[in-house]
């Protein structure tokens, strides 16, 4: 009976998660809804499902793709989208606006309740005139004397100018052209140009037929004009309707944010095989990362192949590509040494990436146009993907190193056999990092001189760029040399944490440079975190290893942590 629970248990956790995992890809939907949303328009520079503009407006608005009605059930996006469109009186009472500041509270009249920080638009124009004015303040000063308030209040007034636009119709652009080679328009804009006696687009007509059919709540009606904008957009270009109708499915699974925690529970998992039970729980959490990385890999190429664009091009891309690079080195070495370790700092560093890279997505549509001077698949696919090979093996080398030292301080389960392998693991990738950290940023200079005519500038992206390189050349000077051992190695390699962190998000938010394309102020703290909890892990594996639980005593040989 044991030995058939041991066998059992890791493929059952797999089936279970897995079963958990895939679900919201099969979640049902309303017809009409699946339909309307997804319909192929033209917002900021590309078409996409009306579904993803929902998401992104409203992720963008309250942080959320999902928000509670007055009735106080969970609803999609699409449904507060199409609450704006249509004008519904609903759509004010919805408290979708995110307001986390104190001091933007205090100027609306408004009180923290249940801890969501979110408020209709009634509530949030009660006091409109005292809000236009701080407006108008916060405006008149340069950016570099706006204090936090100021940035928030400005930060809620382009929010509210988003929940204009959409409640007066003029974004998204949903028809489109009436003649070859004219443009998409919103509604507004056909309206406009009916009232004006231009040709008309027949789905204007459809389009007030959703409308109507919406604020009656006519499900039938609603139905058949959903089904007839989706016949118009498959007769009009049967390409572009599939894509659109795939993107929409896309972005239903949630499949990113199913990894993380797909993630995270195959750490927990090694976590808790560290306290009994090792071998079914390790096996367990190996299959179960392995399961997940296998969903990871679709997903990015999914992701690819909806954008048109190599794995990584900005900020959010590159986070979840961190990741997937990361696990895969880290099941390789899990492969190789079988200690349940690989499994735990691969899934650690995954969940981790995807984290950042789920904050990140609040800003918007992580599939915008690309800027003119990075618009080059080539160089996206050879220096941009390099380079960030390297900061996944970087990053790995440091979780590495976190294993290693709090392992060995705070627990005794850090013997020889297992120091010497987690040793042999950091320097291994340290070394892979060198290597691609070095090749990306040559591959990067030759890019710059074809856009810049210049090869090398001593911008912030670049200088950070070969401070990895440099960190990790030292890093494995020092060890050849014989100036550092395990412990020195694992310091070096969680300083590493840092410089990495520095040169992917830190130079970004100096907002200076050609390369600051990915400028993001809400960055700083998580960022800041980031750096003390390596440095205290820095601080913890300086103490004298005769006080480590794992190190050498008085009554102990020394181990080669020292």
């Amino acid at each position: 009976m044991k030995t058939s629970l041991t066998r059992l248990f890791p493929w059952a956790v797999v089936v279970i998660v897995g079963v958990w995992m895939v679900s919201p890809v099969f979640r049902p939907q309303p017809e009409a809804l699946a339909l309307i949303g997804g319909l192929p328009v033209l917002d900021q520079g590309r078409s996409k499902p009306l579904d993803t503009v929902a998401r992104n407006t409203l992720l963008a608005v309250s942080k959320k793709q999902t928000f509670v009605d007055q009735d106080g059930k969970r609803q999609p996006a699409i449904v507060w989208l199409l609450d704006h469109m249509s004008g519904s009186e609903r759509a004010t009472k919805h408290k979708i606006v995110r307001i986390e500041h104190q001091g933007v509270l205090d100027l609306l009249g408004l009180k923290e309740e249940g801890g969501s920080f979110r408020y209709s638009l009634d509530e949030v124009l009660k006091n409109r005139d005292a809000l236009l004015q701080a407006i108008r303040s916060a405006e008149k000063k340069e950016q570099a004397h706006q204090a936090l308030y100021d940035r928030k209040v400005l930060e809620l007034a382009r929010r509210l100018q988003t929940l204009q636009h959409l409640r007066q119709a003029a974004t998204p652009a949903l028809i489109p052209p009436v003649v070859q080679g004219g443009s998409w328009q919103s509604l507004s804009q056909a309206v406009a140009a009916e009232r004006e006696g231009k040709p008309a687009s027949p789905e204007l007509d459809v389009w007030r037929k959703v409308i109507n059919a919406w604020l009656k709540a006519d499900q039938a009606a609603l139905l058949e004009a959903a089904h007839t904008l989706s016949a118009g957009r498959v007769a009009m270009d049967p390409g572009l309707a599939s894509h659109a109708n795939w993107e929409r499915l896309f972005h239903k699974s949630d499949v990113f944010y199913q990894a993380m925690l797909g993630y995270l529970l195959a750490f927990l998992l090694v976590a808790f095989g560290w306290l009994g039970w090792a071998e079914p729980l390790n096996k367990a959490a190996t299959r179960l990362a392995v399961f997940t990385l296998v969903i990871h890999t679709v997903a990015l190429v999914a992701r690819m192949t909806l954008h048109g664009r190599p794995p990584v091009t900005n900020l959010y891309s590159s986070a979840i590509f961190v990741g997937w690079g990361a696990v895969v080195a880290a099941l390789i070495l899990e492969r190789i040494f079988k200690s349940g370790i690989g499994t735990a700092t691969g899934s650690a560093v995954g969940a981790a990436s995807l984290l950042v890279a789920h904050h990140l997505a609040g800003d918007g549509d992580t599939m915008e146009m690309m800027r003119a001077v990075l618009d080059t698949n080539f160089w996206l696919a050879t220096h941009v993907t390099t380079i960030t090979i390297g900061y996944s093996a970087n990053f790995l080398a440091g979780f590495l190193a976190a294993v290693f030292v709090v392992r060995g301080v705070l627990t005794p389960s850090l013997d020889h056999a297992t120091l010497k392998n987690i040793n042999r693991m950091i320097y291994g990738t340290l070394a892979f990092a060198t290597l691609f950290s070095f090749v990306g940023t040559v591959l990067g200079g030759i890019w710059a001189d074809q856009s810049w005519g210049r090869f090398w500038g001593w911008d912030p992206k670049e200088n950070g760029a070969l401070l990895i390189v440099l960190w990790d050349a030292m890093a494995l000077h020092a060890r050849w040399g014989g100036m550092v051992r395990a412990r020195g190695l694992a310091i070096i390699a969680l300083l590493g944490n840092v410089v990495t962190a520095w040169s992917w998000f830190g130079v970004n938010m100096l907002g200076v440079g050609l390369h600051s394309y990915g400028f993001t102020d809400g960055a700083a703290r998580a960022l800041g975190l980031f750096v003390l909890g390596n440095l205290l892990l820095v601080a913890l594996a300086s103490v004298p290893t005769r006080y480590w639980r794992s190190g050498g005593g008085p009554r102990r040989p020394a181990t080669p942590a020292a």
